[in-house]
Formats: C-alpha cells, structure tokens, sequence
C-alpha cells in the first residue's frame, strides 16, 4: 500500500463520517419537530374531545358574538361594547385570543400570526 492511498483512505473516511455525522444531525432534529408537531395535533385533537362535555365553549361563544347580536337591536351600544374592548389592554387581548384559540382548537391559527402590541 503506498502512503499517497492510506492519505486519501483516511480523507475520504474523515468526509464520509462528517456527511454521516450531518444527516445524522438532520435527521434527529427533523424527528423532534415531527413529534412536536404530532404533539400539539393530538392536544388539540383532545381538547376538542373534552369540549363535548363542558358549557364553556357556548359560554365564549356568546360572549364572542355579543356584539353583532347587540347590533340588531342596539347598533350603537353594540359599538360601545366593542370600542371597550378594543381599549382593554393588549395582555387581556392576547388572552382572550388564548381562551379562544384554546376552546375551539385553533392554536395553529393563533400560533402562525405574528401578534404585535398595538401602540396608542
């Protein structure tokens, strides 16, 4: 064996372990967001078996709707009620998006929105 082909030998065994050392990295972290991901699809798919059995939903739903209901007869209390809202601070905003996104399994719409506090 000459000594040029134990120096290559050694070189390509040394790219090998690190292109191996790579995909093996790649593959471990693509396995970790695969299960996170399956993770929170069965969180949701929980809560939404769990809402079966709770009034809260319907409770939150009102609440929510509230003010179109309020519109019908009353479109400027309506309004009221919604400025009101609208100046709660932006904390109490975000949780009642939580509560919501919570209650009726939309944590994916809620969690791919980029949420910035409003300025006034």
């Amino acid at each position: 064996m000459s000594i040029t082909s134990i120096i290559f030998g050694g070189i390509s065994e040394l790219v090998k372990s690190w292109f191996d050392l790579k995909k093996a990295k790649n593959q471990a972290e693509a396995n970790y967001h695969q299960q996170a991901l399956k993770g929170e699809l069965d969180w949701d798919i929980e809560a939404q078996k769990q809402a079966r059995y709770s009034w809260k939903d319907e409770f939150i739903t009102i609440i929510w709707f509230a003010p179109l209901i309020m519109a019908w007869w009353n479109e400027e209390r309506a309004m009221k009620w919604v400025k009101f809202v609208d100046g709660l601070p932006y904390w109490y905003q975000f949780g009642m998006f939580g509560i919501i996104a919570a209650s009726f399994g939309l944590r994916w719409y809620f969690k791919q929105q980029s949420f910035i506090a409003k300025t006034k």
